[in-house]
């Protein structure tokens, strides 16, 4: 019986040339490190989302609605006037941006197409500038907060999230 084995000599084995369109610096880009720094930025001023506030919000809000505390719908009312609508939008978007990117992480959108729906219904509100005009100004906070409820909602039924609805 003859001996199949064959035996390579590794001395001989062809040595690849380096890629030169694969960096071999470990340098960071201008560009990378200006995002980098604009990252690092925010996360220094990153306040996490007050829940409660932001429920307490959505009542005040969505009053007339059914939301997570009230009973149910009551019968018309007049315009409201908030003291502060910059500060209704300013606490819903972070609290919009939590709940899209949880839905994102936990691919909730690829599972449910209502939560799909939501997140980009979510994504085209938070980048809105809240409107000079008072009925717009209303419209635009009830959308933030009628989608903000909406997809904590659908969060937490799926168990994405837990712990945001009281009730």
């Amino acid at each position: 019986m003859t001996n199949t084995t064959v035996y390579r000599d590794v001395r001989t084995n062809p040595v690849s040339v380096p890629d030169p369109s694969v960096p071999t610096s470990p340098n960071i880009s201008p560009r990378d490190a200006r995002e980098y720094r604009r990252v690092l930025s925010r996360l220094g001023t990153w306040e996490p989302v007050q829940w409660d506030a932001v429920y307490d919000d959505l009542d005040m809000v969505l009053g007339d609605e059914v939301s997570h505390h009230a009973a149910g719908p009551s019968e018309g009312s007049p315009q409201p006037e908030y003291d502060n609508p910059e500060g209704l939008a300013e606490r819903f978007r972070p609290a919009l941006m939590q709940l899209v990117n949880r839905g994102l992480r936990d691919d909730a959108h690829r599972k449910h197409r209502d939560i799909a729906a939501l997140i980009e219904q979510a994504q085209g509100l938070i980048p809105e500038e809240l409107p000079t005009d008072a009925w717009q100004a209303v419209v635009l906070l009830r959308k933030l907060a009628r989608t903000t409820l909406d997809l904590a909602e659908r969060l937490q039924e799926t168990g994405a999230v837990t712990g945001l609805v009281e009730c």
